[in-house]
């Protein structure tokens, strides 16, 4: 039971995030890109993991943006007093990379987050759509999931788009854990950029090492 409430939360963040990422402020972090020009790409680390990008992406500080994905999301489930409060701490600690597309940052920006975590990787992948449909209620109908090949990997794409909100999310597990690439966008976005998207996906290399700056 423990463990499907923690699936539901992390699934929650999802919702939180695409609600309330756009009021936060930005905060510039160095990213350590690597050009790739033949791809129109460079490349990002973050941690325990690579990932290759179009080079309007900007890594930031998620510290800053957790306190306020925290707070929202224990006020959903009931405040400090919660006995599941400090089930939500522990996302803190599984960030691999989280950043902006600073192309379309005046409009609403493509936000990007990559989560990671060992309780859920001994859990099949199926059960993040039972937590979707738990949380979305009526607009469970409108996430698709499906499965693709991309890098090398097999992996659960779940994809949410709704009014000026828009989401797609690919899970796949390795090196012990279930990793979650979240894209947060709007629906016109995610048409025009889920090309990249899926290149980005594809060029995820786990466990990578970053170089000193």
């Amino acid at each position: 039971m423990k463990t499907r409430i923690l699936l539901i939360l992390m699934v929650l963040v999802m919702v939180t995030m695409a609600c309330s990422l756009p009021l936060f402020g930005k905060k510039d972090a160095p990213a350590f890109p690597t050009s790739t020009p033949e791809l129109g790409m460079q490349l990002y680390y973050g941690t325990g993991m690579q990932i290759m990008l179009p080079p309007s992406y900007v890594a930031e500080d998620i510290d800053s943006a957790l306190p306020t994905i925290i707070a929202t999301i224990k006020d959903f489930i009931g405040g400090e007093s919660s006995p599941l409060s400090g089930l939500v701490d522990s996302i803190e600690g599984n960030v691999g990379w989280y950043g902006y597309d600073s192309d379309n940052a005046a409009v609403y920006p493509t936000r990007l987050i990559v989560l990671r975590n060992k309780t859920f990787a001994k859990l099949p992948v199926s059960m993040i759509t039972l937590g979707l449909e738990q949380v979305l209620g009526n607009d469970s109908s409108l996430v698709d999931s499906d499965s693709v090949k991309l890098g090398g990997r097999n992996i659960t794409r779940l994809s949410y788009s709704k009014d000026s909100t828009a989401w797609v999310a690919y899970l796949f597990k390795e090196a012990d854990y279930l990793w979650m690439t979240l894209f947060l966008t709007t629906p016109a976005n995610m048409a025009v950029e889920m090309d990249d998207f899926e290149l980005s996906v594809s060029s995820i290399i786990i466990d990578a090492v970053q170089p000193t700056p």
